[in-house]
């Protein structure tokens, strides 16, 4: 598990996610962050237009894919899931 903390939010808002092939998934709209330990848990995506959200593995939260940041693989220009 990759732990972020929350003052890094603002940071990666609007990023790119990628999935392990390097294909853009979508872009972070949001971040799911637990309230006792200030650490990031989830990643909540607005997915690409052209994806079937029932064919990923997670899910969606008000309109939103929501990835686990144990799915983070690395965290730069963009986020690479595993």
């Amino acid at each position: 598990m990759i732990k972020m903390p929350s003052g890094f939010g603002r940071e990666i808002l609007n990023r790119p996610i990628l999935d392990g092939a390097g294909d853009t998934l979508g872009h972070v709209s949001d971040l799911r962050i637990n309230s006792r330990s200030g650490s990031v848990i989830s990643l909540l995506v607005s997915i690409s237009e052209e994806l079937d959200p029932a064919l990923l593995p997670w899910p969606l939260v008000d309109g939103l894919l929501e990835v686990p940041t144990d799915e983070v693989a690395e965290v730069s220009n963009a986020i690479r899931l595993k």
